[in-house]
């Protein structure tokens, strides 16, 4: 009966790495505390000793992360990561991540592909790429869509926090609220979006969100055409789309298993 909890308890310390554990967990301590700890305080905060914590302690302060200040032996956090986290744009992070799994999805599909986000209202094409065969359907990059016309916002708004949905909801005719809330409901609970493309006909939208540290951060979608011969058909495409996605998510950052939606998107 306890097997499970033995293998997670192995498994995480076959992962552990001490060193780094007590960094990170100086680093975050240090945070919520803006006028900085003492070497003292940080031990007792931590509940570890003064041999482990010391030489952590002392090196993040010569790599300049932390800051002793002389009068007071505090120690504080640098502007370090917060340089380091803005060295590059996230936007250019996300469709350097993307693109090369977009690029695979086209090949194993057959099909266009895009990646979208939401802009205000409207939905904005970060980077596309079109379909291998001779012919098919594909949305350019850089393209601006109301969100009411694509499935990308509304599975990007399905799995934002209440209140963004709620907002985005009330905005909405009165007459067409109650369908939207069923819609982004039902995107929720299945972890996708499989509808037909409200602005070309005999188009099939396939649509998977994408998330990162903080959350839903855009969306992968297929504008599928049935093709001839051997092609994949629309449940092979989304099955593709899912796993990509969710590998994409992942590289962002994102920890199905400590998220509300993890069963969806992985079942």
């Amino acid at each position: 009966m306890n097997k499970p909890a033995a293998n997670d308890a192995t498994k995480k310390a076959k992962s552990s790495v001490p060193a780094v554990e007590k960094a990170l967990d100086v680093l975050e301590l240090l945070t919520d505390r803006s006028g900085g700890l003492t070497m003292n305080e940080i031990v007792d905060a931590l509940g570890r000793t003064m041999g482990e914590i010391y030489r952590v302690v002392v090196y993040l302060t010569e790599r300049g992360y932390l800051h002793q200040d002389p009068r007071t032996s505090r120690y504080a956090l640098t502007l370090k990561l917060f340089e380091l986290s803005h060295r590059h744009d996230p936007t250019e992070r996300l469709i350097h991540a993307a693109l090369p799994l977009l690029e695979r999805i086209a090949a194993r599909t057959s099909q266009s592909c895009h990646l979208g986000v939401l802009n205000r209202d409207n939905v904005l094409v970060l980077t596309s790429v079109q379909s291998p065969l001779p012919a098919g359907y594909a949305v350019r990059t850089g393209a601006l869509f109301p969100v009411s016309q694509t499935s990308s916002g509304h599975v990007i708004l399905a799995f934002s926090p209440e209140d963004v949905q709620d907002r985005h909801i009330a905005r909405q005719p009165e007459d067409q609220r109650a369908a939207l809330a069923r819609r982004l409901a039902r995107i929720r609970h299945n972890g996708f979006e499989d509808t037909p493309s409200t602005m070309i006909t005999g188009v099939r939208n396939l649509c998977v969100p994408v998330f990162d540290t903080r959350g839903v951060t855009a969306a992968i979608t297929s504008g599928f055409i049935g093709q001839m011969g051997d092609a994949p058909s629309a449940e092979d495409a989304l099955a593709t789309i899912r796993l990509t996605a969710l590998e994409l998510s992942r590289s962002l950052g994102f920890l199905p298993d400590a998220s509300p939606f993890g069963a969806a998107l992985t079942s």
